[in-house]
């Protein structure tokens, strides 16, 4: 009887535990760690505790399944999760044994991942960002602490993909982080991209002595003794990078058998193991180079060029040299070794690339390599030297094509304008500016960053002296007329144009001076009454200065003098005609007092 009770009693408590589930209960489950970022491992630990048999365990408010499976309390071991995709913020995690809920809110932060950590500038990696804000907006990548990408939004889930370039920057660590509306960059925190050091060349194949232009990306900021490296021979040496580690230069191809050869470059804190070699694969082709005192220059319209081919057909004619197609030489013979020489002058071209190229009886241009010379904008000005406002005329070359012009004198945008023509060449008007004697820089670009400088020479020879017309010497005023002082100078001429400065003291030697009147656009100025200094003698002087600042000297002074007497004197005849005024009038009233005028009287 006790074993079939105890058995009934069992058999009521199980029945109990479908009938009546235990209901969830706040922080009814343990996790560790409560917060942390999608994909990160979560662990619930001594899983026994929440009861035996099949579980079930959901993530947020749409309850996402994430993982099931069977209690053991035999072995009560934790199990793990993975965070799944989820937005910014809290989200319930409920586990499910038989009837039994046992919950706890997990916070989900912000976090991005790259898909690679280290690679060269210009390299493209992937950014991702998970556990923003549902659909938050504004989301920025910030590389070294500058936004390198914005406008970015998260789907609902808070995630979001950008496929990033890497930008200058030297060698070594750099941080990567993300911030949006809501998100900051400091929950998200730093991922590490290693930057390694890598070269280019251009072009990466031609024949010996030909000009290869080399470019390092990813050195050390501002390192030094940076070396190019030829099979192991020293081509460039002494180079230094800028601060992002970036450098360029050039190199002849020293001499060397066809086919390929390394090319590779080291400073003084990357050694060359670090830096990738290129391959140079030299073949027949053309050289073109400029004359000997222009060597390693910029190349520009107009500079006439020196061009060599090799590996033609022996005594080869009719040979031709084009510049991006046009013809620029013709009628060239080769030697008996197929090999030749001429010359031509750099047509009018668009800043940039461009291919010279070359052809004969038998050789066709697709079977020489081509020559890319690299033309750089430049401007004159004719004349260059004179003074402010004169008339001259800004040329240049070699700028991009039908774009808007913009020219800076002394670094100040002025309102001169143009347009280059298709060819990127342009010929404006120019004034020079009002400015100080001495040379000034002029620079003008367009919309495709070509910008090109020169200089022009502001003259430096002060204007003539004025002389003093009026008032003459000696000439007298009252301080107390109405009508203004006129004064005149003569007139001085000067190709910068003057202004007059007037100077009035009552010491000989302007000391002291009570008036001075500057930048007069004519030789003459009207001195107002109320601006009238008082009684006493003064002296005057006048100067000129030009719109280039330079200053001439004074004029001889001349004296003048201004009276209080008039006034002084009218206030004296007042009063004597009041004083006889009052006489007559006590006179009239005397008499009217003793009874009128007598007959004697």
């Amino acid at each position: 009887m006790k074993v079939k009770a105890l058995a009934t009693l069992l058999a009521l408590s199980f029945l109990s535990a479908f009938i009546m589930p235990v209901p969830a209960a706040a922080d009814s489950l343990t996790l560790e760690p409560t917060q942390g970022i999608v994909g990160s491992d979560v662990k619930i630990p001594a899983f026994c505790q929440y009861g035996e048999g099949d579980y079930f365990l959901y993530f947020g408010d749409s309850n996402q399944l994430i993982t099931q499976g069977t209690v053991r309390t035999s072995s009560c071991q934790p199990i793990y999760f993975k965070v799944p995709e989820s937005p910014r913020g809290k989200h319930v995690v409920t586990l499910k044994v038989n009837t039994k809920t046992f919950q706890k809110e997990y916070s989900t932060l912000g976090s991005i991942s790259l898909s690679a950590k280290s690679g060269t500038v210009d390299s493209t990696i992937s950014v991702q960002g998970h556990g923003f804000g549902a659909g938050e907006t504004g989301i920025k990548i910030i590389f070294d602490s500058n936004a390198v990408a914005s406008g970015i939004t998260a789907n609902g889930n808070g995630s979001w993909i950008y496929t990033l370039k890497i930008p200058d920057s030297s060698k070594g660590n750099h941080p990567i982080t993300a911030s949006g509306s809501t998100t900051p960059a400091t929950e998200v925190g730093n991922q590490i991209f290693t930057v390694t050091p890598t070269i280019s060349l251009n072009p990466s194949s031609g024949w010996v002595g030909r000009v290869v232009n080399i470019s390092g990306l990813g050195f050390s900021s501002a390192e030094t003794n940076i070396a190019v490296i030829y099979d192991n021979i020293l081509v460039k040496s002494g180079i230094s990078a800028d601060l992002t580690g970036t450098w360029q230069t050039s190199f002849s191809v020293p001499a060397s058998a066809q086919g390929s050869h390394i090319v590779d470059a080291r400073g003084a804190t990357t050694g060359i193991d670090e830096v990738p070699n290129l391959s140079f694969t030299v073949s027949p082709g053309i050289k073109v180079e400029q004359s000997t005192g222009k060597l390693g220059e910029p190349i520009n319209v107009g500079d006439m060029l020196f061009v060599e081919g090799v590996g033609f057909q022996e005594n080869e004619a009719n040979i031709q040299v084009t510049f991006d197609g046009m013809q620029v030489a013709s009628s060239i013979v080769a030697d008996a070794h197929g090999s030749w020489s001429s010359q031509f002058a750099v047509p009018s071209a668009t800043k940039g690339d461009h291919t010279v190229d070359s052809f004969g009886d038998a050789t066709h241009s697709g079977d020489v390599t081509d020559y890319i010379i690299v033309i750089t904008p430049q401007i004159t000005i004719n004349p260059n030297s004179g003074a402010v406002g004169e008339n001259a005329v800004l040329t240049g070359s070699g700028f991009g094509s039908s774009q808007p012009l913009s020219v800076f004198y002394d670094s100040a945008k002025t309102s001169t304008s143009g347009t280059t023509d298709v060819k990127g060449s342009f010929s404006i008007a120019f004034k020079p500016p009002a400015s100080g004697a001495g040379t000034h820089a002029i620079t003008v670009s367009d919309a495709s960053h070509a910008s090109g400088s020169t200089s022009f020479a502001v003259e430096s020879n002060p204007p003539p002296v004025p002389s003093p017309i009026s008032p003459e010497a000696g000439a007298k005023f009252s301080m107390f007329e109405s009508k203004p002082i006129d004064f005149k100078w003569s007139a001085v001429e000067d190709p910068s144009g003057v202004l007059y400065a007037l100077e009035m003291s009552q010491k000989a030697d302007f000391s002291g001076s009570v008036i001075r009147k500057e930048n007069l656009d004519k030789p003459e100025y009207s001195l107002p009454a109320n601006e009238r200094p008082g009684a006493g003698e003064y002296y005057w002087r006048v100067r000129a200065i030009d719109l280039a600042g330079n200053t001439g000297d004074w004029s001889q002074s001349q004296i003048m003098s201004i009276s209080g007497f008039d006034f002084l004197w009218i206030i004296f005849v007042v009063i004597g005609v009041l004083a006889v005024a009052a006489a007559v009038v006590w006179r009239i009233r005397s008499i009217s007092k003793r009874g009128g005028w007598s007959s004697e009287q």
